[in-house]
């Protein structure tokens, strides 16, 4: 697959991060946080998942199931580079796959939430994303007004069973959240859609984890690692894995 966005891997001490971005972006979402992290010492991976960080026709291409199997691949890369203890940091859809990987892989051992939905919303909404990324790129490329809208009849509406596929992957999360025993770090924009704020809410609510840290960030909306809260929860997260580190939270 060809990307326009790389992945980012910055080696640093034994302490790993994984950061894994929303629906529709590509690894630069999370690229300050990841280099912020960096300059503290930590190993920052944030890879592009399946089918993004490319052209639309290769999201179109991509599944769910895809998508998940490379999130697992890459917990799976920081292991084999020899990391036994891995934070996930999930934005957004990256965080509804940080929650199955803390279920999944004892060596993540903690787990940082934000915007992240676990119960069901609108598949229209999914799609506008879609569209909203195809319209983006094709722009970036420098496609006239008239390329774009050919493309956009060419290919819009989506099938929908990929995007009840999506949806029904939260959902199943939603179902998991029981299981998390790990420190979780929790963030929500309170400019976001109210699906978000009740979904962090009820992660905290049924997590079983000792250690709930929930921060929200009043001049955020959904992204916040691309707001101008971003240096906030950078240092939010820095303290959560610093107090970690010190035993003050406890696996």
């Amino acid at each position: 697959m060809q990307h326009f966005v790389e992945d980012i891997y910055l080696k640093g001490n034994t302490q790993a991060v994984l950061l894994l971005h929303s629906f529709t972006s590509n690894a630069k979402e999370m690229n300050y946080l990841a280099k912020m992290l960096h300059s503290k010492g930590y190993t920052s991976y944030a890879p592009n998942l399946a089918g993004h960080g490319a052209s639309p026709e290769q999201l179109f291409a991509s599944s769910m199931e895809q998508i998940w199997e490379h999130s697992r691949k890459a917990v799976q890369f920081l292991i084999d580079e020899n990391y036994e203890a891995i934070t996930v940091i999930g934005q957004s859809l990256g965080g509804v796959l940080g929650i199955r990987l803390a279920n999944e892989f004892p060596e993540v051992k903690a787990l940082c939430i934000i915007s992240s939905p676990v119960i069901e919303r609108p598949v229209e909404g999914l799609e506008q994303r879609v569209v909203y990324y195809s319209k983006r790129y094709l722009q970036n490329k420098g496609s006239s007004e008239q390329e774009l809208q050919a493309f956009l009849n060419e290919h819009f509406p989506r099938p929908a069973d990929k995007m009840i596929a999506l949806q029904q992957f939260i959902v199943n999360t939603g179902k998991q959240l029981h299981l998390l025993k790990q420190p979780l770090f929790l963030a929500k924009g309170m400019l976001d859609e109210p699906v978000f704020h009740q979904s962090i809410d009820i992660i905290e609510n049924s997590a079983t984890s000792k250690v709930i840290t929930k921060k929200q960030y009043d001049n955020s909306g959904h992204l916040i690692t691309l707001g101008k809260e971003r240096q906030l929860l950078t240092q939010d997260i820095i303290d959560f894995l610093v107090e970690i580190e010190k035993g003050t939270v406890q696996f």
